[in-house]
C-alpha cells in the first residue's frame, strides 16, 4: 500500500497519487484551462485575470531589465561574493584592503533600524523564541522555536486546536536525528539520516523520494556549520589572486553633500573567476551526499554546472569593481562589466550609511532606500523601479512599529502592526495586527494572530527521548508505517 506523503493516510490502488502545492501543502487542482502560473510566487505568468473573474484593474507590468543580466552575466555574481566576503579575507590583500574591510564594517554594522545586536553576541548561546498565537483557517496554532548553536540542537514545541480537539507536538533534532512527539501517539517517531536502513518507507512513498536524498538534506542541515566554514577557507584561497590599485577621486552625495571619495579597484576577469570557482567546487566536493543530491536533483555534473559558467565568459570578459570610501565608510561601490552599462551601489547616509540608499543601472535606479529620523520616529520605504514595495514605521519612545510589504504588481500584500522592546540579554518583537490580501493565498482565512519573536541568551531546547518502543522511520515495515499512518488521521481527523 502507497500512502499519502503530505498526509501519511492509505492511497487505494488504482487511484492516482494527487499533486501538492510545495510551499502551502495544498493539493494543486489541474486547470483544464486558463492561465499558467509560476510555482514559485504562485502568480499568473500572464498578467491578465483568471477568465470569469474580476481582480480590479491590474497593475501595468514595468519593462523587463533584460539588459541588466544579460550585461553583468555571471561575473556579477562573483563580484557579489566579493563584495560581501572581502571582510572575511581583506588581510590578505594589504592596506587599501584593510580599509575596504574597517570601512565595510563601520557601513553595515548600523544598517538594522532596530537593536539585533545580541543574534550576533550571543550566537552560540542563542535562544530564539518564536511564538505563533491565532487561528488559520479555523484552526488554532501556537508554537516556539529554540535554536542552541554551540549543541547543534533545535527543538519547535506548540499545539493546534480545532473546537474541542487539540494535540501537542514536539519536534527535535541534533546531528544524526529527527524526532517528533505528538500527544494522543503511543511512542516517538525519530528517522535517523546517518546509519543504512532497509525500512518500507522509501517504496511507500513510490520511489520519488529515497532514503539518500532525504539523508543528504538533513545532513546538510545539521552540519550547516561545516559547509560555511569550508566555504570560508575556499574564499580565502580564491580571493588570493585578486589585487587592488588606487583609483581616481570621485563624488558622491553622502549624509545630504557631496563629497570627494577615494577609491580602490580590482578586476575580475576570466582566469581569475575560473580559479575563484574551482576553489568553492574542491569546498563542496567534501560534501558528498549534497552533491550527490544536487546532480541527481539538476541531472547535471558538478563539474558541468561550474563550466557551464565560465563557458559563458570568453576572454575579453572582465570586469572592475571599485569602492569609494568616504570617513571610514562606504560611499559607493560600482561594478563595470566590460561593454555594458556599470552597476552602482550608494550608500547616501543619513543617520547611518544605509539608511538612504540607491542601485543604479546605468541611469535608471531600479532599487532605493529612503529613510529618515525625526523626533524619535524612524520611517523607511523601499522602491523596486520606481514602485513603493515596503514602508516601515518605529516610534522608538512608545515601541509602536508598523511594517508593510506589496510586490512590484500589486498582487499580494501584507501589514504587520505591533511593538518592539528591549529585553534582558535580548529584544522582544510583537505583532498583534496582522493584514493579508493576496491572490495567491485568498483561500486563508487568519483570525485573532498575533506573532512574538524574542531572542535572548540561553538556549531551552526541549529533548525527546528515544527508547526501544519509538518508532524508528528508517526501519519499520509496512505494517509498522500503516498503523503510523492510521493513528496520526485518527489523531487529526477533527481537525
Amino acid at each position: 500500500m502507497r500512502f499519502d506523503p503530505m498526509t501519511g493516510q492509505p492511497i487505494p490502488e488504482g487511484n492516482e497519487q494527487p499533486k501538492f502545492d510545495p510551499a502551502t501543502g495544498q493539493p494543486v487542482q489541474q486547470p483544464q484551462n486558463g492561465p499558467a502560473f509560476n510555482p514559485m510566487t504562485g502568480q499568473p505568468f500572464s498578467q491578465t485575470p483568471y477568465q470569469g473573474q474580476s481582480f480590479g484593474t491590474t497593475p501595468e507590468k514595468p519593462k523587463k531589465k533584460t539588459g541588466l543580466f544579460l550585461g553583468i552575466g555571471a561575473v556579477a555574481i562573483i563580484a557579489v561574493l566579493v563584495i560581501f566576503l572581502v571582510v572575511k579575507v581583506a588581510g590578505m590583500f594589504g592596506s587599501p584592503a584593510t580599509k575596504i574591510e574597517r570601512a565595510l564594517a563601520n557601513t553595515l554594522k548600523q544598517s538594522s533600524v532596530i537593536d539585533t545586536s545580541v543574534l550576533q553576541d550571543s550566537a552560540d548561546d542563542l535562544q530564539v523564541d518564536v511564538e505563533l498565537n491565532g487561528k488559520v483557517s479555523g484552526v488554532k496554532v501556537d508554537a516556539s522555536l529554540s535554536y542552541a548553536k554551540t549543541k547543534k540542537e533545535t527543538s519547535v514545541s506548540g499545539e493546534l486546536g480545532a473546537s474541542v480537539i487539540s494535540t501537542r507536538f514536539n519536534f527535535y533534532m541534533n546531528q544524526s536525528k529527527v524526532c517528533f512527539d505528538l500527544k494522543g501517539l503511543d511512542n516517538p517517531v525519530y528517522y535517523d539520516f546517518t546509519e543504512e536502513k532497509d525500512g518500507d518507507l522509501e517504496d511507500l512513498m513510490g520511489g520519488d523520494v529515497t532514503f539518500d536524498q532525504i539523508d543528504a538534506v538533513l545532513k546538510a542541515f545539521a552540519d550547516s556549520e561545516s559547509l560555511v566554514k569550508d566555504f570560508e577557507k575556499a574564499n580565502s584561497k580564491a580571493l588570493a589572486t585578486l589585487e587592488f590599485e588606487k583609483a581616481d577621486k570621485e563624488e558622491f552625495e553622502v549624509n545630504g553633500k557631496d563629497v570627494k571619495c577615494i577609491g580602490y579597484t580590482t578586476t575580475l576577469d576570466k582566469d581569475s573567476v575560473e580559479a575563484m570557482l574551482e576553489e568553492y567546487k574542491t569546498a563542496l566536493e567534501s560534501h558528498e551526499d549534497l552533491v550527490d543530491l544536487l546532480e541527481e536533483v539538476t541531472g547535471t555534473d558538478l563539474e558541468d554546472m561550474f563550466d557551464q559558467i565560465t563557458d559563458s565568459m570568453d576572454k575579453s570578459s572582465k570586469m572592475d569593481i571599485t569602492f569609494y570610501l568616504y570617513k571610514d565608510q562606504i560611499a559607493a561601490i560600482v561594478l563595470e562589466p566590460k561593454g555594458e552599462s556599470k552597476v552602482q551601489i550608494l550608500f547616501e547616509g543619513g543617520s547611518y550609511p544605509a539608511q538612504n540608499m540607491k542601485v543604479k543601472y546605468g541611469k535608471e535606479t531600479i532599487y532605493e532606500v529612503k529613510g529618515e529620523e525625526k523626533d524619535g520616529k524612524i520611517t523607511q520605504e523601499v522602491y523596486t523601479n520606481g514602485t513603493k514595495t515596503s514602508e516601515m514605521e518605529y516610534d522608538k519612545e512608545s515601541g509602536k512599529i508598523s511594517i508593510s510589504y506589496s510586490d512590484e504588481y500589486g498582487y499580494d500584500s501584507f501589514t504587520l502592526s505591533g511593538t518592539y522592546e528591549k529585553v534582558k540579554g535580548g529584544f522582544k518583537l510583537e505583532f498583534d495586527d496582522i493584514e493579508i490580501d493576496s491572490y495567491s493565498y485568498s483561500y486563508y482565512e487568519i483570525e485573532d494572530f498575533t506573532l512574538t519573536i524574542q531572542a535572548t541568551k540561553g538556549a531551552k531546547i526541549e529533548k525527546i527521548e528515544i527508547d526501544d518502543d519509538a518508532l524508528d522511520l528508517g526501519n519499520a515495515d509496512e505494517d509498522e508505517l500503516e498503523e503510523f499512518a492510521e493513528d496520526v488521521e485518527s489523531l487529526f481527523s477533527g481537525f
